[in-house]
């Protein structure tokens, strides 16, 4: 049975709410990232997906040039929020086409430790992965290796209680754990993850067994229409009373 909330859904691609937990895809069996281990591959969110569409008579599999939906974005198992799916390969394309330009706005709500030095700012770095480890490291300045890739993110403090800082951050690269690593890097990890340096006392504390992480809104351009939709989504119960805590 398909187990997907549904944002926004048309003709050509639909966006979910995943829930945290969920693996977006098979692959990257360390359990941290978006992917999961083979073994586990129904339970994924593109499996759910697939589901939803086939009861509905948008996914025919059995037929030779069916086109199996396909995930634009990715977010870590442990993350929730917001996730675009293309129903259709044209739309896939174009799709995928305004994500590398630049023109999909995708913003995200994090509690961090600490208070952040300033109100708003752009972080910027290059990152390297650690394939074996399922781990990124970042570093500023001259870029590293040839394999170093460029980090861009931007975020605006909207409230700040008990030493921690509640921010909206605005991808302008889309790196594995971009937010994660980004303000762990300046000393300010993200509550309940300890893979970059959460402190852990404080995290039993919050009730938080994962990452304060939210894809809360996607703002993009319908890729045939070019009429500007906005999808938002509200984060979970975990999350909430972590901030009452």
């Amino acid at each position: 049975i398909p187990d997907i909330s549904v944002l926004y859904e048309n003709s050509e691609f639909i966006l979910v709410d995943k829930k945290p937990g969920m693996a977006v895809h098979s692959g990257n069996a360390g359990g941290t990232g978006a992917g999961c281990s083979a073994a586990d591959e129904s339970g994924t969110l593109i499996n759910h997906i697939k589901a939803y569409l086939w009861r509905r008579g948008e996914y025919r599999p059995d037929e030779e040039r069916s086109f199996a939906p396909a995930l634009c974005n990715r977010i870590d198992r442990n993350t929730g929020g917001i996730v675009i799916a293309a129903k259709t390969a044209e739309a896939l394309r174009r799709i995928n086409e305004e994500i590398r330009r630049g023109e999909v706005t995708k913003k995200y709500l994090c509690a961090v430790h600490g208070k952040m030095e300033k109100s708003s700012g752009r972080l910027t770095g290059w990152m390297e992965k650690d394939s074996e480890h399922n781990i990124v490291r970042v570093y500023s300045g001259q870029r590293k290796t040839s394999h170093g890739k460029t980090m861009i993110t931007d975020y605006r403090v909207l409230a700040e209680q008990n030493g921690l800082s509640l921010l909206e951050v605005t991808l302008l690269t889309g790196r594995t754990h971009q937010i994660r690593v980004h303000f762990s890097s300046i000393g300010h990890p993200l509550c309940g993850d300890p893979m970059y340096g959460a402190n852990p006392v404080l995290s039993e504390a919050l009730g938080l067994d994962r990452q304060w992480l939210h894809a809360m809104k996607l703002e993009f351009r319908h890729p045939r229409t070019r009429v500007w939709t906005t999808v938002r989504s509200q984060y979970p119960a975990d999350l909430a009373a972590a901030l009452d805590a």
